[in-house]
């Protein structure tokens, strides 16, 4: 609400006053104390939208597609996300929450989701036998195996288990062994 508008709700002799004074200062904190809901309702629709919601909104939004999980609460009302990219990971896993949660437990599932969370590639998910998954974490992405397990834990079926393995990175073409020309 606007200064003016304030002014312009009050009695026609109160409002003649309220240019200077203690009123005028009444009404200059009445309407700080306005602005910032103005500025939130007048652009509402972007704190639902993934993309453009504040970082704080995003952990809010994270609970209401089952993916709070992946929050780390700082305070009683407020988030932080847990992935090692900050927000922007997770912003990309509420977008795509629909088709992940049609896809969950299965090993397309697994792998879009580690790919969405980490924004790395090269995950392998392979049926080790006997209700147990052997997840092989590519060598480039050593640095977030402990997010993988997580993540992993979290979307495989309920009676299966899950190894996390990193894959060793292969030699380069043009390295030779000891003791060779």
């Amino acid at each position: 609400m606007a200064r003016t508008a304030l002014r312009d709700s009050l009695p026609q002799v109160i409002a003649a006053g309220a240019d200077a004074g203690p009123l005028a200062s009444l009404l200059a904190a009445a309407d700080g104390m306005h602005q910032p809901i103005s500025d939130v309702l007048d652009h509402l629709e972007t704190w639902f939208h993934t993309l453009s919601a504040p970082d704080k909104m995003v952990c809010y939004l994270a609970s209401w597609v089952d993916l709070d999980w992946l929050t780390i609460p700082e305070t009683a009302t407020e988030s932080r996300s847990a992935l090692p990219g900050g927000t922007g990971p997770l912003r990309d896993l509420i977008g795509e929450s629909a088709d992940l949660a049609a896809r969950r437990g299965t090993v397309g599932g697994i792998v879009r989701f580690l790919e969405v969370a980490t924004k790395r590639t090269g995950f392998t998910v392979q049926d080790a036998g006997g209700f147990h998954l052997r997840v092989t974490v590519p060598a480039a992405a050593e640095d977030v195996v402990e997010t993988v397990s997580r993540i992993v834990s979290a979307t495989k079926p309920a009676h299966v288990t899950a190894e996390v393995t990193v894959a060793t990175a292969a030699p380069h073409p043009e390295t030779k062994p000891e003791g060779q020309p």
